[in-house]
């Protein structure tokens, strides 16, 4: 039997059904039941990740650790969250919950990593201010040709502005799309090969990108690998 898939979200809920859509639209269906099963627990009700991190407020710990029990409970044989800066407790989630939890940011960077020709590029990583903090991408490409640029705090409020606009609904209309914009070509004279969406609200605005830099995605790149985890047998 394949497996069912779990997807953690609400964080935020536009992000979650983003993952949801790439799962359906990049499998290979002949039929409706050639589609996985998957399960989604939509919790907005989650303490704010960047709140937590840079403010000290409430710890989303706790919440994240019920929700993936809801989805546990409900027959998912393995967790995937639609939330990068959620990936600062994956270690936590792990240690408390039984089926494995999958890491958007660890799947992101191996394929890059398996991409890269031992040739140094230079990564713009647009992310939460919690993300970023805690060099979750950072650490993980340590070792490697990859160097990962972050914003300068100007730069980073205005990041932060656009995530916050696509979590209300404002992707099309995002009114911070034009400033984006002119930053991603002054990085670009800069010698920026790629940029990382490295909050799961950021892919949102790619089609809105007026740039050559090759983007990842990594809700797509996260969608691929549950595709590929769902049809393979229990054990």
């Amino acid at each position: 039997m394949v497996k069912t898939i779990g997807i953690l979200g609400g964080m935020g809920p536009f992000a979650t059904i983003d993952l949801f859509q790439k799962i359906v639209s990049n499998t290979p269906a002949k039929i409706e039941q050639d589609h996985h099963q998957i399960i989604i627990y939509n919790n907005p009700k989650i303490p704010s990740r960047m709140e937590a991190f840079n403010k000290g407020a409430k710890s989303p710990l706790q919440e994240l650790i019920r929700s993936a029990f809801v989805l546990k409970r409900a027959g998912a044989d393995f967790i995937i969250i639609a939330c990068n800066s959620a990936h600062i407790w994956i270690d936590e989630l792990r240690r408390n919950v039984t089926i494995p939890f999958y890491s958007m940011i660890e799947n992101t960077v191996q394929h890059l990593l398996e991409c890269n020709s031992n040739v140094s590029e230079k990564i713009l990583l647009f992310a939460t201010e919690s993300t970023i903090q805690h060099q979750l991408y950072q650490n993980a490409f340590k070792g490697s040709t990859y160097k990962i640029v972050l914003p300068n705090e100007e730069e980073q409020k205005l990041v932060t502005l656009a995530i916050n606009d696509v979590k209300t609904g404002e992707i099309h209309t995002n009114s911070y799309i034009e400033e984006l914009n002119q930053m991603i070509e002054t990085y670009q004279l800069e010698g920026i090969s790629r940029i990382i969406g490295g909050c799961t609200e950021i892919p949102l605005l790619f089609p809105y990108f007026d740039t050559d830099i090759k983007l990842v995605d990594p809700t797509f790149l996260l969608a691929k690998l549950a595709i590929k985890k769902a049809i393979e047998l229990k054990s």
